[in-house]
């Protein structure tokens, strides 16, 4: 009987049979991306993290403009010897910044992408890298998305025989060029987090609800697809009229006009594990695996660390621990330990208490305040926004010395506690 189950969920995902309810309950292949231009040690370090921890991984290959008068490239410099080394399965993407069109196979625009894909796939090869999917990644207007297939009539015999991926928007799912256009490929990313382009509403950076029902949507198309799930933060600022001028990313750090608006976005670590929590356990057969935008890399700011990642990966919220450490008998130095495995926001107070002893002298280090009297100091966070700590740091606050050894005794409350 159960040969007989797993060979009628599998006829469902081959056919694909349009609006249908079937589902799978199995494990997700989970990738990542690996999206920086400078291939720094860090990054190195994170591939090799990935290899253990992923099932592949998503090479940014290089970025094409068209928005001058000649286009501009960017390639990665990609160590394609720790790549070798370090990872059994890669795949490489192209993108291409905003484009109006016209749509070619044979003039300047058209050859630029095809150039490049050559050489990436070429510089694959010259390392003895062998190269799973290629990803091309291009935010075409919708209005433009028949004419857009003339890309892809291009690029897949370019590709070929690797597999050919693209990435897609949410708001194609409906038009009536989306089927023609990925039945060009042997897949779709399809990417359910963006910055919103208004400052209007109560927009975020991945809309649980609305995920829910383009992968529904997805489902019924009958044709395989990933999904790109966000890790990152960023700052977007957004013109006195509402529209997004710009976004504020670990490799990208704008510079704003007088009377920007200025919003901070996140992925949201504990409902983004619910969903993948709910697709470990139903989902459309046509949801083949997950795709993470970014692998975690030491150096950034502005994305989860390893085990945040590893704790959604799983479908579980990650664990949330914050401990007070002391150091030194006397002086006593206080710092914040992150024992969990989530960033914490630290906007908060830590309430030392004594019994014995009188305290001599203390001190609160930057970011800080001290207030102390009555057998207690509290240090008060001072940011506007409190700190940002990531799992496994810890952050020293300040010092403490009594004119005897003393126990302190410790503890955290929010910032509406006051010495009294």
């Amino acid at each position: 009987m159960k040969t007989i189950t797993s060979f009628c969920v599998a006829v469902f995902a081959f056919t694909g049979c349009h609006g249908s309810d079937v589902e799978v309950s199995r494990p997700l292949p989970q990738r990542g991306y690996i999206w920086h231009r400078e291939w720094t040690s860090a990054v190195i370090d994170s591939l090799r993290e990935t290899q253990r921890r992923m099932n592949g991984v998503v090479l940014l290959g290089a970025e094409i403009n068209f928005g001058a008068k000649s286009p501009g490239i960017a390639k990665a410099s990609i160590d394609w010897e720790a790549v070798r080394r370090q990872t059994q399965h890669c795949s490489v993407a192209l993108r291409v910044a905003p484009f109006a069109g016209p749509f070619r196979t044979d003039d300047a625009p058209a050859r630029v992408i095809a150039g490049v894909a050559k050489q990436l796939l070429g510089d694959a090869a010259a390392h003895d890298v062998k190269i799973e999917d290629f990803h091309f990644d291009f935010d075409c207007a919708q209005k433009n998305l028949g004419t857009y297939r003339t890309w892809l009539w291009l690029l897949r015999p370019i590709v070929h025989p690797v597999r050919f991926v693209i990435t897609v928007l949410p708001a194609w799912l409906d038009d009536s060029n989306f089927l023609p256009l990925v039945r060009e490929a042997d897949g779709y990313v399809l990417q359910v987090h963006s910055v919103p382009i208004s400052a209007r509403g109560n927009a975020t950076l991945c809309d649980l609800k609305l995920a829910r029902k383009w992968i529904a949507r997805a489902g019924k198309l009958g044709v395989p697809f990933s999904v790109a799930l966000p890790t990152y933060r960023c700052a977007a600022g957004y013109a006195p009229d509402g529209k997004l001028l710009s976004v504020a990313m670990d490799s990208v750090q704008p510079s704003w006009p007088p009377g920007t608006r200025i919003l901070e976005f996140g992925a949201d670590a504990d409902m983004i594990a619910a969903l993948v929590n709910e697709w470990q356990n139903a989902r459309p057969p046509q949801l083949r695996e997950l795709i993470w935008y970014r692998v975690p890399i030491v150096t950034d700011a502005r994305n989860w660390r390893w085990p945040t990642l590893a704790a959604v990966m799983a479908g579980r919220p990650p664990k949330h621990q914050l401990n007070v450490r002391q150091e030194g008998a006397n002086l006593i130095d206080l710092s914040i330990v992150n024992a969990g495995e989530a960033d914490e926001q630290l906007s908060l107070n830590v309430t030392a208490r004594w019994r014995e002893g009188g305290l001599e002298a203390s001190d609160a280090l930057f970011g800080w305040s001290l207030q102390s009297g009555n057998g207690r100091a509290v240090f008060s966070s001072v940011a506007q926004n409190g700190f940002r700590l990531p799992p496994g740091a810890a952050r020293k606050i300040g010092w403490l010395r009594f004119d005897q050894p003393t126990n302190l005794q410790t503890e955290f409350s929010d910032q509406s506690e006051s010495l009294r």
